[in-house]
């Protein structure tokens, strides 16, 4: 008996990622055979081609069989064949033709896509239908997406600024998810011609590999959208001399709106920058100005009331940016601040509605369509500020923004994988986050079961669901006695520096206990699991690395707190106790500074060195904290008692944060 699905797969059928719109399962197969053509029509393009070779290939990695790609007028009499289609060569109605319907039948299967890149979903589906035994079975599939922008935000700012060939691996990750936006965040890492000073030392972008990505996205039917912030977090430009005096204030945070060659500087980097991107969108970010309106236009800003200097700001950069034929999207937390002021907003800027933990009224986007204004979602992998990312709360913060976006006409989602201090966050820890965010861009929310079995399969060639348990598992232990907002305890613990020691004064033993046992035991699935990777082994390394950074946040933890409290207690030790954790906070050192190298290495098989140096610094900092205060346990030499704990507050965590990354 036929069955469809949203949400759920059929049991006789392969889970998919994204789940279908419509698919029916029906009895008997289509089975693969070297014979087989892959039939092109007559009228097919270049895009078209360039999909029957990918479906060529996987074909091959997946069965190891050799399929010819033909075209024919007539199909009538070849027998078993693999078909693909366009329903028209005119422009689709919609924006990138994403529709697309699939049948397999025993002696045919056929492939029509509305569009060039919905013959290529159509292909993507199939890849994942394909048994082991060479067989796909029975089925009709018709299928679209949701929201018309579905994508990733990969920062390449905060640290790590990935190879060409990773970017490339990224636009291959996105098409076979039925993404179809990729935005590269930069605040300084393109190499300007006319600013050669911007960017020097963080192995920038250049305008060739630029050039070269978004021509690879374009033919993956992946649009490859410019972003260059315009406003905050500017402070790697203005901490330089020739552009200091640009600043808002001391700080040197935000861009001042004040300063009139402000507007020649953006002027200048937009006409260098943009013309490198087919894309008609440009996102100028413009968020975070903490410090806007505190200085230099502060007198502007008391004319047009609070929240006018931002508006007169993205109004102006919009208008550099349609120079270019470049319609603006912005960041949406100004706006939210100052809610009086939407109606304000020109509607041909988009907002990008950001907030990363689960907990939130996701709803406020309805502040939008009450004025008209077109958004799009933007949750996260909840990979920064961790060793590995967060997941429960990734995989809860985006299936809320997706239903919030649904139910108030969202644009699209775009999910973000920020770097915050350093970008020692991995790419391989990401790949669960994309693929969630792809399955509720497309069709909403899907069954754990089957979307563990999808992404494993889909991704990683493993179709027992493995690989995600083990994301699942590994991604869900954090807990270290104490909670901080937007990141994880764990990674806290392990860039910690014993002379204070905020946050290891923070934790509580039996949770590191807990946490300790529920790690060791993932970890042991994880080297069960090393072959289930097939092909991506180096993904499995960056998760393996990531797992024993955290069960040396645990054990650092654990040794630092019995170091703080001799510290306050000198007596409770005595000198064999000393000696046995002194040992053991020696280890630790030792332990962690071969987890940096490790961590270097992998970084360097995904990315340039640009600036490994701002996490080598908080390693060499933990490192050399630990082996201080083994010297003075040998020595029986305590430190002063540190001060009483002052909770973990905003305030607090940040300016422990500060400290820490200043080292």
């Amino acid at each position: 008996m036929p069955s469809s699905s949203r949400g759920q797969s059929p049991n006789s059928l392969p889970a998919l990622v994204p789940v279908p719109k419509h698919i029916h399962s029906h009895p008997g197969s289509f089975r693969l055979r070297p014979t087989v053509p892959i039939v092109l029509s007559p009228g097919a393009d270049d895009a078209d081609f360039t999909t029957a070779v990918a479906l060529r290939d996987g074909i091959a990695t997946r069965c190891g069989l050799a399929i010819p790609i033909e075209a024919h007028s007539r199909t009538n009499n070849l027998g078993a064949r693999i078909e693909l289609q366009r329903e028209s060569r005119k422009p689709p109605d919609d924006l990138h033709g994403d529709d697309y319907h699939l049948r397999v039948e025993a002696d045919r299967v056929t492939l029509v896509g509305s569009g060039p890149a919905g013959l290529r979903y159509a292909v993507e589906s199939l890849l994942q239908l394909i048994g082991s035994n060479a067989r796909i079975p029975a089925c009709a599939i018709d299928d679209s997406p949701d929201f018309k922008l579905r994508g990733v935000m990969l920062d390449v700012s905060r640290g790590k600024v990935p190879t060409l060939t990773t970017l490339k691996k990224l636009v291959d990750v996105c098409v076979r998810l039925k993404l179809n936006v990729l935005m590269l965040y930069i605040e300084h890492t393109f190499k300007f011609r006319r600013h050669p000073e911007i960017g020097r030392d963080a192995s920038p972008l250049d305008a060739q590999t630029l050039r070269e990505l978004d021509s690879y996205a374009a033919a993956h039917h992946v649009e490859l959208i410019p972003s260059l912030q315009s406003l905050g977090h500017m402070e790697h430009i203005l901490k330089l001399p020739a552009y200091a005096g640009l600043a808002e204030t001391n700080l040197r945070w935000t861009i001042s709106p004040a300063e009139p060659a402000t507007y020649s500087l953006l002027d200048d980097m937009f006409s260098e920058f943009l013309p490198l991107f087919r894309s008609h969108w440009f996102n100028a970010n413009c968020d975070e100005p903490f410090d806007l309106e505190a200085g230099k236009s502060a007198q502007r800003g008391a004319q047009l009331g609070p929240g006018g200097v931002y508006l007169e700001h993205v109004h102006r950069v919009r208008d550099l940016a349609k120079k270019h034929g470049k319609r603006t999207m912005i960041w949406g937390d100004v706006v939210h601040a100052r809610p009086e002021r939407i109606a304000e907003i020109d509607r041909d800027l988009v907002l990008l509605d950001w907030w990363y933990e689960a907990d939130f009224d996701f709803d406020r986007v309805r502040r939008f369509t009450d004025n008209q204004i077109e958004f799009a979602v933007c949750p996260g992998t909840s990979s920064w500020n961790c060793l590995f990312p967060r997941i429960n709360n990734s995989l809860e913060n985006i299936a809320r923004y997706s239903e919030a976006g649904r139910r108030h006409g969202a644009l699209g989602l775009i999910v973000t994988d920020w770097g915050d201090f350093g970008h020692y966050n991995l790419q391989g820890g990401s790949w669960f986050g994309y693929a969630w965010a792809a399955q509720h861009a497309w069709s909403g929310a899907a069954s754990p079961r089957d979307f563990d079995r999808a992404f494993s399969n889909a991704l990683f060639g493993d179709r027992t669901g493995t690989i995600a348990r083990c994301y699942r598992e590994i991604g869900a232990v954090h807990d270290a006695g104490f909670r901080v907002f937007n990141a994880s305890a764990l990674q806290f613990l392990y860039f910690d520096d014993l002379e204070r020691g905020y946050f290891i004064d923070g934790a509580k033993p039996a949770d590191l206990r807990r946490s300790s046992r529920k790690l060791e035991q993932a970890s042991s699935r994880l080297d069960s699991a090393r072959k289930k990777f097939s092909d991506d082994d180096l993904t499995w390394r960056e998760i393996r690395l990531a797992v024993d950074e955290s069960l040396l946040a645990i054990r650092k933890g654990q040794l630092g707190g019995d170091y703080l409290g001799w510290r306050r207690q000198p007596r409770r030790l005595g000198s064999p106790e000393r000696r046995r954790l002194a040992a053991g906070l020696t280890l630790c050192a030792k332990q962690q500074a071969a987890l940096g190298r490790q961590l270097r290495a992998l970084w360097l098989e995904r990315s340039e060195p640009s600036n490994f140096e701002l996490t080598g610094r908080r390693l060499q900092r933990s490192v050399r904290s630990l082996r201080r205060a083994a010297r003075a346990l040998e020595a029986n030499r305590p430190p002063a008692a540190p001060e009483a704990h002052p909770g973990f507050g905003g305030a607090a965590v940040f300016a422990a944060l500060r400290e820490l990354a200043a080292s």
